[in-house]
């Protein structure tokens, strides 16, 4: 009996079995990496109370505003499109919760936004008002949910400045007011880019017709996509969780809220931990149990 190589043997075994386990924590921590961005981020809010008067539909504007932590500081602004029939009081969650992480949020209360002109509007609002010293005009992305989401995207290609777009729960081309969606995704620019994100359970949004979307975009344009498990179609109005008797929410925001803000802080804030959670072959978002179909390509 060799117990030289026995004794090798052993060590190697218990070297495995110390190895193995650090090497799935250090995995799981990878995983998990995107959590940070669906915390609170650094920045106390401001919500303007008065909204600012009025887009082209006579809507007001509200102002969702992280406090500047030093002299001359400025943000990213984001322009939100609301669903059929919503104000931003539904979204309050997200809204609040994107400018703490950085972000100037300007939210009209327009209910119909498809064309995407009031989404126009509320920015152009903004920038004439006395918050626009926060506001970086260079970095501006637009998103929205259902019609909105479809208010996002035409804005984003009427105006070439926007840098990106996320669209929550976009309802199917069938589904989508054709003047709303014709532009959605060829009008998409080369150096502009879009994240979808749906339901598993949206009967409006499903993985289907987000992967017709997802298929016709131009080759070279940065997009993304995926679902997030039973949830459905309002699940994105959770503060955080559904409300009681909430007609289409299941979950809450929760597997939402970190991509939505990770990918925003990487389009618009060129943010490095963000830019981490959708880059390389293991990249958190493309293997986070709570998503399903996530695929990110150029």
């Amino acid at each position: 009996m060799n117990l030289a190589w026995i004794g090798r043997s052993l060590a190697r075994l218990a070297l495995t079995a110390w190895l193995f386990p650090l090497l799935g924590a250090f995995a799981l921590a990878q995983g998990r990496s995107a959590e940070r961005f669906g915390q609170a981020g650094p920045y106390e809010i401001t919500v303007v109370q008065q909204p600012l008067c009025c887009d082209g539909k006579g809507n007001g504007v509200e102002l969702y505003l992280p406090r500047p932590r030093r002299a001359g500081e400025t943000f990213p602004v984001v322009t939100w499109g609301n669903g059929t029939w919503a104000k931003p009081d539904k979204y309050a969650f997200l809204l609040r919760h994107l400018a703490s992480w950085g972000m100037v949020v300007v939210a009209t209360r327009d209910s119909s936004v498809g064309t995407g002109e009031t989404l126009l509007d509320a920015l152009a609002l903004a920038e004439r008002s006395d918050k626009a010293l926060l506001m970086d005009r260079g970095r501006i992305a637009a998103i929205g949910h259902s019609q909105g989401a479809s208010g996002a995207f035409n804005a984003l290609v009427a105006k070439p400045s926007i840098k990106t777009a996320v669209l929550f729960d976009l309802p199917g081309r069938r589904l989508c007011n054709r003047e709303h969606c014709a532009q959605i995704p060829g009008g998409l620019r080369e150096k502009q880019s879009v994240l979808f994100l749906s339901g598993e359970k949206d009967p409006l949004s499903s993985s289907e017709m987000v992967d017709a979307y997802f298929g016709e975009v131009p080759a070279g344009r940065l997009r993304a996509k995926a679902a997030v498990v039973e949830a459905d179609h309002n699940d994105i109005q959770g503060q955080p969780d559904c409300p009681s008797f909430a007609i289409g929410c299941r979950k809450g925001i929760g597997a939402f809220l970190p991509y939505a803000t990770a990918w925003l802080r990487w389009q618009i804030a060129a943010d490095k931990a963000a830019a981490a959670v959708f880059s390389g072959r293991d990249a958190p978002f493309s293997r986070d149990p709570l998503l399903t179909g996530a695929v990110i390509a150029r």
